[in-house]
């Protein structure tokens, strides 16, 4: 947060439904509708930062990883975000490829949430997406990345990727993460303005 507010950019976070540390209700929001409330609240979040006057609504990106990737990629195929553009690090897109408990505790089976897969989703992009992911993650299999891949190659949507040989659910070493920050600057100023 504080490298992005450094570069000049605006950081605004949201504990939507289905964070921990609130009350039982709030966290249980997402039970057998993992990829719904949470979105919703994610676009309530959009629309009050274009409420604001120093903020350039055709200016707004998000960034997140693992389910935070998840969420990123939902939010930019969500048409009332209306993104400019996403970071999406290892996004869950199979269930069950994401080796997780709370998946089983939220959905129950895959059949009983199927609306949380983004794939279907993705003619409805909003903006520019760079996906990342580490080629030796054993939490979110690079294969939910690869389906990504596919699906939009498939649709002819164009699209940015950086990999990461060898790295698991995170970018380890210093020199890898400051190659992964630059990259997420270099993301930024292309697809929502220079800082």
């Amino acid at each position: 947060t504080q490298l992005l507010t450094e570069a000049g950019y605006i950081v605004f976070r949201l504990d939507n439904r289905g964070e921990g540390d609130r009350s039982a209700a709030f966290k249980q929001a997402l039970h057998l509708r993992m990829g719904g409330p949470e979105i919703e609240d994610q676009v309530l979040a959009a629309n009050y930062l274009r409420s604001l006057p120093y903020v350039d609504d055709a200016r707004i990106a998000m960034m997140g990883w693992s389910y935070g990737g998840f969420m990123s990629l939902m939010a930019l195929t969500e048409p009332g975000m209306g993104l400019a553009s996403a970071i999406v690090g290892a996004p869950p897109t199979a269930w069950g490829l994401y080796d997780t408990h709370y998946t089983e505790r939220f959905m129950s089976t895959p059949e009983a949430n199927a609306a949380a897969d983004a794939i279907p989703r993705l003619d409805d992009l909003t903006g520019r997406m760079l996906l990342l992911h580490g080629m030796a993650d054993d939490n979110v299999i690079f294969e939910n990345s690869t389906r990504v891949i596919d699906a939009l190659q498939a649709r002819s949507i164009p699209f940015e990727m950086m990999l990461y040989p060898g790295q698991r659910h995170g970018v380890r070493g210093n020199e890898r993460q400051l190659q992964q920050w630059r990259t997420y600057l270099d993301f930024l100023d292309r697809t929502v303005g220079r800082r």
